[in-house]
């Protein structure tokens, strides 16, 4: 099988780390993309966390000697350098306009949520009352996500706002330019003291892999 880690631009030099199953890193030239493989006996349905990190790892590797990466799902091995080829010319214009999109970015991930919960007041409301509050408390939570989103995604290239657990005032994703990465950082470290009955979970920098594929009902284009 042909493991694939994912297409780069201005390659440096292979990373010096092994692929799956110890094997060596390779690179292919498709359609003018560049591509990160290795080739092993594994299979697809083979799945372990040792394989996960191995692909992760690499990944991260090749974000430093990169000028931009489109990462590859774990998942996205080959039987062939044919099966290879045709996949990446029958996709190659969102392939493109995908290393476009993510060169010179990285990724970070937030959470938010209220560090208390909303206290049971029900059996003391009439219906319509609690129905207002519970209207009242929709809203506010809704202007309060606009208002934490909308600086981080004015930082950001791209973003996109998942649905997440209910208690989630935020749950996103944000392709951030390198340059913009610290003042990124900053801003949610000054959300976080600002609002001290909110929890904020910010990951990352992380290769850009909710950003990997070209899917607009997911994401946000900055302007």
């Amino acid at each position: 099988m042909i493991h694939l880690y994912g297409l780069v631009q201005e390659l440096q030099h292979l990373p010096a780390v092994p692929g799956l199953d110890g094997a060596p890193l390779e690179r292919r030239q498709i359609e003018g993309f560049e591509l990160v493989v290795s080739c092993s006996t594994r299979t697809r349905s083979e799945v372990s966390e040792e394989a996960l990190l191995t692909h992760a790892k690499v990944v991260e590797e090749l974000m430093g000697r990169s000028s931009a990466v489109l990462p590859a799902r774990f998942d996205r091995a080959f039987a062939s350098e044919e099966e290879l080829s045709d996949a990446v010319k029958t996709k190659a214009p969102g392939l493109e306009s995908g290393l476009t999109r993510v060169r010179g970015c990285v990724e970070f991930g937030l959470r938010v949520l209220a560090r208390e919960s909303r206290p049971d007041d029900s059996s003391q409301a009439s219906g319509s009352d609690y129905m207002r509050a519970r209207l009242a408390e929709t809203i506010e939570r809704d202007r309060l996500s606009k208002e934490l989103h909308a600086p981080l995604a004015r930082l950001s290239r791209a973003s996109a706002r998942f649905g997440g657990a209910f208690d989630d005032l935020l749950h996103a994703a944000y392709l951030v330019p390198e340059e913009n990465a610290a003042v990124f950082r900053d801003h949610v470290r000054g959300v976080e003291a600002a609002h001290p009955g909110l929890a904020l979970v910010c990951t990352g920098p992380w290769p850009p892999y909710t950003f990997a594929d070209d899917r607009e009902e997911t994401r946000e284009l900055s302007a």
